[in-house]
């Protein structure tokens, strides 16, 4: 396993065996219902696809022994490259993106305590919320490494 395809394979091919069994009980969680609830079947879907993804790449990784690029685990490494090439090489277009990232975390969680926002906004934002923190844990990381060097 020293080759770093061959662990991201292991890696999306653990991922497409987790989304089966939280498939499996996310379909339990609707088995018998008349009318199943928008969040559950939003569930179903997006693991659904995601699985979907693990396929896609795990087949076209078995073919061409290339990754197709849409599954998260190779999207946040090809991001992750893209963030540090561009502390590299753009220094003041690391900080404008890292600094909209920051905001963007800022505006999602004053929609979440906002007393005028609807349960589906703050749904929203709390899914946008978590994607941006993620984002600035991932500057974060990269400016760390770089500054490591």
């Amino acid at each position: 396993m020293d080759n770093p395809l061959v662990r991201t394979a292991d890696s999306i091919f653990t991922d497409r065996i987790n989304l089966y069994h939280r498939l499996q009980e996310a379909e339990k969680s609707i088995d018998g219902l008349e009318e199943a609830d928008s969040s559950a079947l939003e569930t179903l879907v997006t693991f659904s696809i995601r699985q979907e993804l693990c396929f896609s790449e795990l087949k076209s990784f078995n073919d061409t022994g290339k990754f197709i690029g849409k599954h998260p685990f190779i999207r946040q490494k090809d991001e992750r490259a893209r963030i540090s090439a561009l502390l590299r090489t753009d220094p003041d277009r690391y900080f404008d993106e890292r600094k909209n990232v920051e905001l963007n975390i800022t505006r999602y969680s004053s929609q979440i305590n906002g007393k005028k926002t609807t349960r589906e906004q703050k749904d929203r934002a709390a899914a946008n919320l978590e994607k941006f923190k993620a984002a600035l844990q991932l500057y974060k990381d990269v400016f760390n490494e770089f500054i490591k060097r």
